[in-house]
Parts: C-alpha cells; sequence; structure tokens
C-alpha cells in the first residue's frame, strides 16, 4: 500500500517536473520575445530620437527662439505700455487731484456765496415783511376810504339827485312861464285887434276904411307891443325864446350847446331879469363838463351880479361841490358854511349840512 502511494506520489512528481520543465522552455521563449521586442523597441526609439535631435530639435529651438523673442517682443510692448500707462495715470490721477482742488474751491465759494444769499434773502424777507405790513396799512387805509368815498357817492349821488329834482322843478316853472307868457301875447295882440277893429266904425274911422278898399291895400297891423311880463317876471319874444332854447339843450345834456347858448344871452341881456339865472345855468354847464374852476367863477358872478336872483342860493351851494370836487375842503366848507348861515331854512342849506359832514 505504501508502496503503490510512493509510487503514485513519484509518478505524481514526475508529471509536476514534467510541467516545470514545459512552463520553463515557454517562460524561456516569451522572454526571448520579449528581449527581442524590448530590443526593436529601444531600436526604433533610438531611431526616433536621432532624428528627433537631427531634424525636429533644431526647428523645435527655431520656434523656441523666435516664441523668446516674441516674448521678449511682447514683455517690451507690455513695459512701454505699463510706462505710458503709469504715465497716464500720473497725469489722470494729476487731473483728477487738480479737479478735486477746483470742486473743493467751487464749493467753498458756493458755500460762502449761499451764506451771504441767506443773509440778503433774510435781509430783503425782514424788509418785504416791514413792507408788506405797511402795505397792508395803506390798504386798510385805502379800504377805509374807499368805504368814506363810497358813502360819500353816495350821499353826493343823492344831493345831486334832488339838485337835479330841483334844477326840473325850476325848468317846469320856466317853460310853464314862458308858455303863459306867450298865451298872454296872444291874448294882448287880440286885444289891440279889437280895440283897432272899434276905431274903425267910430266916426272918421269910415272914410279910412273906404279909401283903403278902393285903394286895394290891406290895413297896416298894429304897432309894436311893448316886452309882456309873464306871471315871474320872464319877458316874452325872442329873449325868452333864446333862454328857452338854452335850457332846453342844458335838459338834452347838449351841455356845449346850452353853455354857448347861455354865454350868447348875457351877451345880449345883461339886464334881463333872466340873466341871473342864465349865468347859473352857464355855471351848471362848467360844472357837468367837471370845469370845475370855470364853474366856479361863474357861480360866483352869480352872487356878485345878480345879488337879488333867487339862483343865489343854488349857485353858492354849487360853488361848495365844485371846491370839494377839486379837493379844497377848507375853500369847500367855507363856501357851504355861507349857505346855512345866510339861507338856514332852504332846501340849499340842508344838503350844504349833509356835504359839511361829508367833509369832516
Amino acid at each position: 500500500m505504501l508502496a503503490g502511494c510512493m509510487l503514485m506520489l513519484s509518478l505524481a512528481g514526475c508529471a509536476q517536473q514534467s510541467d516545470l520543465v514545459r512552463q520553463e522552455k515557454e517562460l524561456t521563449a516569451k522572454i526571448t520575445k520579449l528581449d527581442q521586442s524590448i530590443g526593436e523597441t529601444r531600436a526604433k526609439f533610438n531611431q526616433e530620437l536621432a532624428t528627433l535631435r537631427e531634424e525636429e530639435l533644431p526647428a523645435f529651438r527655431g520656434n523656441l527662439d523666435k516664441g523668446s523673442n516674441r516674448f521678449e517682443t511682447i514683455q517690451r510692448r507690455l513695459d512701454d505700455v505699463e510706462n505710458k500707462s503709469g504715465a497716464r495715470l500720473n497725469v489722470i490721477e494729476k487731473i483728477q487731484h487738480d479737479q478735486a482742488n477746483l470742486l473743493k474751491t467751487d464749493r467753498d465759494r458756493m458755500q460762502e456765496e449761499l451764506a451771504k444769499l441767506a443773509e440778503t434773502i433774510g435781509a430783503l424777507a425782514k424788509t418785504g415783511d416791514a413792507k408788506l405790513d405797511g402795505h397792508d396799512k395803506t390798504l386798510a387805509q385805502l379800504s377805509r376810504a374807499l368805504t368814506d368815498l363810497s358813502a360819500r357817492v353816495d350821499t353826493d349821488a343823492k344831493l345831486t339827485s334832488d339838485h337835479l329834482a330841483e334844477v326840473n322843478k325850476s325848468v317846469s316853472s320856466v317853460a310853464k312861464a314862458l308858455h303863459g307868457m306867450a298865451a298872454q301875447a296872444e291874448t294882448v295882440k287880440e286885444g289891440k285887434s279889437s280895440k283897432s277893429g272899434k276905431r274903425d266904425s267910430r266916426p272918421g274911422g269910415s272914410s279910412e276904411s273906404g279909401s283903403t278898399k278902393s285903394s286895394g291895400r290891406a290895413p297896416a297891423g298894429p304897432a309894436p307891443t311893448p316886452a309882456v311880463v309873464a306871471a315871474e317876471g320872464t319877458p316874452a319874444g325872442s329873449e325868452g325864446k333864446s333862454y328857452e332854447q338854452s335850457l332846453q339843450a342844458f335838459k338834452d345834456g347838449d351841455l356845449e350847446g346850452a353853455r354857448k347858448g347861455f354865454s350868447d344871452f348875457l351877451q345880449r341881456h345883461p339886464d334881463s331879469k333872466l340873466a341871473g339865472n342864465a349865468q347859473y345855468w352857464l355855471g351848471e354847464c362848467y360844472y357837468g363838463a367837471k370845469d370845475y374852476g370855470q364853474a366856479i367863477a361863474a357861480f360866483d358872478r352869480v352872487h356878485r351880479s345878480y345879488p337879488d336872483s333867487a339862483k343865489v342860493p343854488a349857485a353858492m351851494l354849487k360853488k361848495g361841490f365844485a371846491y370839494a370836487a377839486l379837493n379844497d375842503r377848507a375853500r369847500a366848507s367855507s363856501a357851504l358854511k355861507q349857505v346855512v348861515e345866510a339861507y338856514p331854512r332852504s332846501p340849499e342849506a340842508t344838503m350844504a349840512k349833509e356835504k359839511l359832514s361829508q367833509l369832516r
């Protein structure tokens, strides 16, 4: 048994030894082949290295030199650019520094100017406030003055309205007087004609009538009669007609035509009983045209030249109004006081008192 095992072990060892020999041969063949391959690869590498050294290395070195030259050129350019940039930066920094200084100077100057301007504005504001206060006071005074003036205007309007009513009454009375004068003139003419007819029927008148008829001529008219005086003492004829036309022109608002008419009337009939009235209406024409200086002279002439005229109180009153229109309060007050003192119960005195209260 043991021998069999030894035999089997011996056979197994032989088999393993043969395998080892075989494997050694194979390994040797592989190593030989590998050595050949390595030799070939080394020869090829050496050949390529030689080719590289002989051909490509000089070209590579040339390219390397060119690259180095380019690099140096680029480096120099970069240095130049850096230098130029540094110089420019220095210039820019200097410019910025100068601008900063200028801006600071301008800012400081502006601040000073703003401070001065603020002071000026403050002073102007104070002055303006003072002026505004003064203007407010002036406006308040003007407002009060306007209120007073409005009240005066209302009172003047009332007085003027009353005065115009009085004037219209006077005009109406004059017109009635003129119409009555004309009627009386016609009555007197008719009376004269009837008396003439009776005289013709008396003895001696028939022969005159017969001779008239035989001659074929109309009988001569009555001799001119003297001026007939109406109820108010207004003379008839051309004198009364001229006065009535001028007064009608005044009523129609034709102040210039009325002024010329009354002036012409006073020149032609200075001693007429209507002269005082004409002188008063002449003053009214000037007053209506706002020629207060001429109006005062015309009203004053009523009192001086025609002291017995019924228009004296009205003339004195309107003279005071004219002075007031000229802002001459002293003379206006004096004239109005004269009306009150001389004619205390007249309508003109009442209006004069109202005007005096306004002037105060």
